[in-house]
């Protein structure tokens, strides 16, 4: 770590005249986690400027989000046409099986060069090496003359998502002040959402070799925005470069002079000169920051979160999108086009989620969505059994079309959210990577598993499959995962510092913020 200058002295904040906390919310225990200033909320003109800056940021990551999403939809649309009579690759449920898992089986060897590559060269510059391989997947994806070829292009695909998936959230949550972070660190999942409908319409009408050309096209448009965009303050400081930070925080928060930018930056050249300090000045292994408490309890919190995320299956409804519905609905139904609105439903319903977050608040979110996803799959799971289902379909469909909205609500994005927010600054890159990594290995066992499992458990015990995961999802969130909105990095960081696991023995009473007038 190269030299930083000493921690600065404390600040005597200030509250902004006509901004004191007002009694209701500290009533509400909603205080910060720490003394650390507490950033204000009105937005003025000058605000209003760096809100037009993080969405610029984000506007770049969202067209490189749809083009990260295609591929994870594509095999949704790409599998009927193999299996076709007429199809010129002819293709098995064996064969169908390693194409659709093979994305996620190539994805966490670009997740484990994603943390050095992040450390190393940046967070943009990180995504901006990952498009030139997505471009490279598609293009071998739509020349490709055999099976082999297209396990080779689904592989160099998944590698290219698996580097950008977590610079891209790591990216915006160090961008984004803490009141627009719930909104922005959402966008890319809802962006993921709009490859999966963008490649469903496409597949649908279109053959699959020039889909593969319409996919490609999002990731290039995003790689030219990226040239123009600054590195992360976060990265910039700890690498010394303290003048290019705080340049690119007064772009973020509105222009030179914002007491808003000049806090963050104080707050960020201390916490990484006091870092320095507890290390004696020297490097740690990543190995013992990775046993350190305030890093083990995240990661733990994240991992099993996202397995269990997975196990309800909201990654396989959108990799068999077709073959599940038709297992499902009755012949007279299109599948096709039941996935299509399964599609267009995620995308509406993960803005939703991402707006929602911002205003509610991480836990309630997680909370109804696994709630629901629990109800709809048990509900779907006993339709199927005991053939509850009219004839036309419309039970089954309604059941089908409601569990992936609700998942999309909350489960689908809170993954990405929690890797931007959780994850301490020291470790982000190589934790965000691990996590990562550790998420698509188990959705690579579960797609590969899927033909397995649909023919042991049938149809209905798939889906209580999916309804016992959600149960213990909404488990697992009630005890353990903290409420941020509206924390800053460093006070989620201070939390997990503190020697409490679950989120209802937190301590109760916390200073009292204070406000700057920004």
């Amino acid at each position: 770590m190269v030299d930083l200058p000493p921690a600065l002295p404390p600040r005597a904040p200030r509250i902004a005249s006509g901004q004191g906390l007002p009694a209701p919310e500290a009533a509400a225990g909603t205080r910060p986690l720490s003394g650390e200033v507490r950033l204000p909320t009105r937005i003025d003109c000058r605000t209003r400027a760096g809100v037009r800056a993080q969405w610029l940021v984000a506007g770049a990551l969202v067209l490189l989000s749809i083009g990260a999403g295609c591929p994870i939809g594509f095999s949704g649309v790409l599998l009927p046409q193999l299996q076709a009579p007429n199809s010129s690759i002819p293709t098995d449920d064996d064969a169908a099986s390693w194409i659709v898992s093979m994305h996620s089986a190539s994805t966490p060897f670009g997740t484990l060069l994603s943390g050095p590559l992040m450390d190393r060269l940046g967070r943009n510059r990180a995504l901006q090496v990952s498009t030139p391989l997505l471009v490279a997947g598609w293009l071998v994806l739509g020349l490709a003359p055999n099976y082999i070829a297209i396990l080779v292009a689904r592989a160099m695909c998944g590698a290219a998502v698996g580097i950008l998936a977590a610079p891209s959230q790591v990216l915006l949550g160090e961008m984004s002040e803490p009141r627009m972070r719930g909104v922005l660190v959402g966008v890319p999942y809802v962006s993921y959402s709009i490859g999966i409908l963008y490649v469903y319409l496409f597949g649908t009408y279109v053959p699959w070799r020039y889909v593969c050309a319409v996919c490609a096209l999002p990731t290039v448009i995003s790689f030219c925005c990226l040239r123009f965009l600054p590195e992360s303050p976060v990265w910039l400081v700890r690498q010394g470069r303290l003048k290019a930070a705080q340049e690119t925080l007064d772009w973020l928060r509105g222009g030179a002079g914002s007491v808003q930018s000049k806090v963050e930056m104080e707050q960020l050249v201390s916490r990484a000169a006091a870092e320095k300090a507890d290390n004696g000045g020297k490097k740690t292994s990543t190995w013992r920051l990775f046993l350190q408490p305030h890093v083990v309890k995240p990661m733990v919190i994240m991992n099993v979160y996202n397995i269990l995320q997975s196990l309800a299956g909201t990654f396989i409804v959108i990799f068999y999108a077709t073959d599940l519905l038709s297992s499902v609905l009755p012949p007279s139904v299109n599948a096709e086009l039941v996935a299509i609105m399964t599609a267009a439903v995620r995308l509406v319903l993960s803005a939703v989620g991402a707006a929602a977050l911002q205003k509610w608040g991480r836990r309630p979110i997680a909370l109804v969505s696994a709630c629901g996803t629990a109800a709809t799959t048990a509900a779907l799971g006993l339709v199927l059994f005991y053939g509850w289902a009219d004839s036309a379909g419309y039970v089954a469909a309604v059941l089908a079309l409601s569990y992936v909205a609700l998942t999309s609500f909350g489960m689908f994005i809170m993954p990405g959210l929690m890797m931007s927010e959780l994850l301490p600054t020291s470790v982000r890159g190589v934790a965000s990577s691990a996590t990562t990594s550790i998420f698509n290995i188990s959705l690579f066992s579960y797609a590969k598993l899927y033909p397995l499992l649909k023919d042991l458990l049938g149809s209905a015990g798939f889906f209580w499959l999916f309804s016992a995961a959600a149960v213990a999802n909404l488990v697992w969130t009630y005890l353990f995962l903290p409420e941020t909105n509206g924390r800053s990095l460093n006070e989620i960081e201070d939390y997990f510092r503190g020697g409490t696991w679950l989120w209802h023995r937190r301590p109760r009473r916390r200073p009292i913020s204070t406000i700057v007038d920004g």
